[in-house]
């Protein structure tokens, strides 16, 4: 070939060797976001009604309350003094709630641990297959204030942590979450109806 026409070509062989660098990089992310695919997908739970039906051979873990950061400055105005209450309220009522969590779950009929939402997947090794779960753990809602008027209530579910699916039981407002003696009675009250020889 003539030297005149190699130069000629260099230019769109180079042309060709950065577009083929830069497909074979595009198909590598390509490949590798749908090895993330089924791991986004499966991030949240899938909801169903009902109970599981072998609850009753199953472990239990049920979530006690965790003090907060308290993070609203009460000198900082209207809100943030409602929100600095709502904070430091939490904090303040939680140890007698969880100790009532600890009597109250006595009554319930079958195997199960006390734990808290950032601690309880370290024990799961020992055979836990269930959680009872709720958004109400995260505390979300005690760094925002509701609308006037509105009271937020917390669905809670029983979490199967080997499948990622939900079981919903009931639900609480939130004047009621601390409340652990109620809790439990809600608890036992849908497991009664599936296994009512265990009351």
């Amino acid at each position: 070939m003539p030297i005149e026409k190699f130069f000629k070509t260099l230019p769109m062989n180079d042309l060709f060797n950065k577009l083929s660098f830069k497909f074979a990089s595009m198909m590598k992310r390509f490949a590798f976001l749908l090895l993330l695919l089924p791991f986004v997908l499966n991030s949240q739970p899938i909801v169903r009604d009902g109970l599981p039906l072998d609850l009753n051979q199953e472990k239990i873990i049920l979530l006690k309350h965790e003090k907060i950061e308290v993070k609203a400055d009460k000198k900082a105005g209207k809100q943030q003094k409602y929100l600095y209450l709502r904070q430091s309220n939490h904090n303040s009522v939680i140890e007698e709630s969880n100790e009532k969590l600890i009597l109250a779950a006595m009554d319930y009929p079958f195997e199960y641990a006390i734990s808290t939402l950032s601690k309880y997947k370290s024990i799961l090794k020992a055979g836990y297959k269930y959680v009872l779960i709720s958004n109400v753990y995260k505390n979300e809602h005690l760094y925002s204030q509701p609308n006037e008027g509105e009271l937020i209530v917390f669905e809670y579910f029983i979490l199967d942590v080997n499948e990622n699916v939900a079981f919903k039981v009931f639900e609480l407002d939130e004047m009621k979450v601390y409340d652990s003696k109620m809790l439990i009675r809600r608890l036992n009250k849908a497991l009664k109806k599936q296994y009512p020889e265990s009351y």
